[in-house]
């Protein structure tokens, strides 16, 4: 990955600018301030600066198309998984599974504390934390 969600939601304000040179070959209306903002992410994301001559109009679009073609690479890939997130979030999975970032984390305490209370036929799974986790754990090697 090129770029940070940060730097992509930096650079979202000009996806039409980034758009336009790509697929129709020029860029309209760069103003300076855009052109630095694109400059400093580009920096941060490619850990280099990419020197250009700001008065010239080729220079400046080959600019936009370097910066621009990753950027729209990026967008969708993050677009896609913040899609994907939304979804298994609203399949209402419990609380114990959290979905970030194209991840899916269990909460293994708790699924194991279900388990047993499974396993003892109680009604209601008790709540655990690491301090009961390591409790259970020191009686299990007082047993054995």
């Amino acid at each position: 990955m090129f770029y940070t969600r940060e730097q992509i939601q930096r650079l979202e304000k000009y996806r039409k600018t980034f758009e336009t040179a790509i697929h129709s070959g020029f860029a309209r209306n760069v103003g300076s301030i855009a052109l630095k903002e694109i400059e400093e992410v580009y920096d941060e994301a490619f850990g280099s600066h990419y020197s250009y001559n700001s008065g010239c109009s080729v220079c400046v679009l080959q600019f936009i198309k370097r910066v621009g073609e990753p950027f729209l690479k990026e967008a969708e890939k993050y677009k896609k998984q913040e899609e994907q997130e939304k979804k298994l979030q609203e399949n209402n999975f419990p609380p114990d599974v959290e979905v970030k970032d194209g991840t899916i984390t269990f909460n293994f305490e708790r699924a194991e504390a279900e388990m047993e209370a499974l396993k003892t036929n109680n009604t209601e799974p008790p709540k655990t934390n690491k301090r009961t986790r390591k409790k259970k754990v020191e009686e299990d090697g007082n047993n054995g």
